[in-house]
């Protein structure tokens, strides 16, 4: 007897006079549960390690991150200076050698950094100074920090929500 294989979203094997049919859509369903909840999981594992100042950063990149949660992707620091602080070095122009300009953002005097507009950056040797009054724990690299911190719970609660164990 010839055998004969058919493919569809189950999974099916026909061989002879054996056939095998597998409905994998429950792990599926589980499987991307787990993902969303990791995903969710390193963000806030991370908030606690994040620059502070007004909220605004970390607001930014939580959204972010939301907006692709499940997805298998986190955003560890978003928008046009996420790169700037992840780093925790002072950058600079590449071009000009200059730092970033303080802008005011209003009467309580919080202000914004901004470099000239296409302005390709450089790391310098100098370490940002980080604000501690929100985040005492504040670092660069916050990622590392969270999952150094807080990557043992992430791995059990995939395992637990996969079926894992």
């Amino acid at each position: 007897m010839a055998s004969r294989t058919f493919h569809f979203p189950g999974f099916s094997v026909e061989q002879g006079d054996i056939r095998v049919d597998l409905n994998m859509d429950r792990f599926s369903r589980q499987f991307q549960r787990a993902q969303y909840e990791l995903d969710g999981n390193v963000m806030n594992s991370m908030v606690p390690f994040m620059p502070h100042v007004n909220g605004t950063f970390i607001q930014t990149t939580r959204a972010a991150s939301a907006a692709l949660q499940g997805a298998g992707k986190v955003y560890a620091a978003y928008g046009p200076f996420g790169r700037y602080l992840y780093e925790g070095k002072v950058m600079v122009d590449a071009q000009t050698g200059k730092g970033p300009r303080k802008i005011p953002m209003g009467p309580g005097g919080d202000y914004i950094l901004r470099f000239r507009k296409g302005a390709k950056l450089k790391k310098t040797d100098r370490p940002l100074d980080y604000t501690r009054t929100h985040n005492p724990n504040v670092t660069d690299h916050w990622f590392d920090a969270a999952k150094k911190k807080d990557g043992r719970k992430w791995i059990e609660a995939v395992k637990r929500t996969a079926g894992g164990g």
